[in-house]
């Protein structure tokens, strides 16, 4: 398994029970696919430096887990295709960061 960090919007319009239900499924996708969440921290609502999606705003959550690589590739599929989220960043981190 290797180490990754994800961080992701989530539209403004939604609050923060529809925020936390989302966090919640993104981290149940990731456990599906045999992973370890480390660690998700949402930052809140926040304006973006500019238009995504015709969004101005967006709930930025980080999350820091470990998965398998093709497993990686079938969570950023589900991101993609997400009708809450509207941008992700997938990064793979250092092996020294890995999940226990």
């Amino acid at each position: 398994m290797s180490a990754y960090e994800l961080m992701y919007l989530v539209k403004p319009e939604l609050d923060d029970d529809a925020v936390q239900q989302e966090i919640e499924k993104v981290s149940q996708l990731i456990l599906t696919n045999v992973g370890q969440v480390k660690k998700v921290t949402p930052w809140g609502k926040r304006r973006l430096v500019y238009t995504v999606k015709d969004q101005r705003e967006g709930h930025y959550v980080v999350a820091e887990f470990a998965l398998d690589h093709p497993s990686v590739q079938e969570v950023d599929r589900h991101l993609k295709i997400s009708q809450t989220v509207f941008r992700q960043l997938l990064i793979r981190q250092d092996e020294d960061k890995l999940c226990t």
